[in-house]
């Protein structure tokens, strides 16, 4: 049994991919982003798959606990065999997308030599990639998808977070920086103007 906290209430769900389904479908509504069937079903399983910790590990160094530095999955993916570059950049990728979205207020803790931004360039950067080297068709476009919608995913993941148990930061700085880095958020941008702060759209005003 999966528990995850709500504003309202504890939600259960029997499967963590039933589970990430209603918040996943919830935030990408509240956010306007939409994806291709094949797209929302990748997002769903990178969620599913990386609520597990030893997934979410994999691909670091040997003497490196916990989540891998992108700096080493991308060393990985830069000089590994060419038959194992989609694999490690696709992963790169992965990892970047989970990590900011789920757990940007560990990335851009006060002592953290890199921030959200960080792993937004770096995550976006390997799924190009991926999809460059993908052959033509179905995970080509889908992580070029990927990569197009990255920034906007992980507002998307992280508004995930915000009805789980996992720590997100919620307050003006962070709300801000969150919508400097999504102007098109219409959630976002509402959430600081009941703060008293007035966002400016980059498109038209939100209905």
């Amino acid at each position: 049994m999966i528990v995850g906290m709500t504003s309202s209430s504890i939600a259960l769900a029997t499967s963590l991919e039933g589970f990430f389904r209603d918040l996943l479908q919830q935030a990408l509504e509240q956010e306007r982003v939409e994806l291709q069937a094949e797209t929302y079903v990748y997002v769903l399983k990178l969620c599913t798959e990386f609520a597990h910790a030893e997934r979410l590990h994999e691909g670091g160094r040997l003497d490196e606990s916990g989540t891998p530095a992108l700096v080493w999955l991308l060393e990985r993916a830069v000089s590994g065999a060419p038959s194992a570059r989609f694999e490690a950049y696709r992963h790169l990728g992965d990892v970047s997308l989970f990590v900011s979205g789920f757990f940007a207020a560990h990335v851009e803790r006060r002592r953290s030599l890199v921030g959200v931004d960080y792993y937004i360039d770096m995550g976006r950067a390997a799924y190009d990639t991926a999809a460059s080297l993908a052959q033509r068709g179905g995970f080509s476009a889908l992580l070029a998808e990927l990569a197009e919608n990255f920034r906007r995913l992980v507002e998307v993941l992280t508004r995930m977070a915000e009805q789980t148990a996992l720590p997100v930061a919620s307050d003006l700085d962070a709300l801000f920086t969150r919508f400097a880095r999504n102007p098109d958020s219409v959630m976002l941008g509402r959430r600081l103007c009941r703060l008293g702060v007035g966002p400016v759209w980059s498109g038209s005003s939100p209905s």
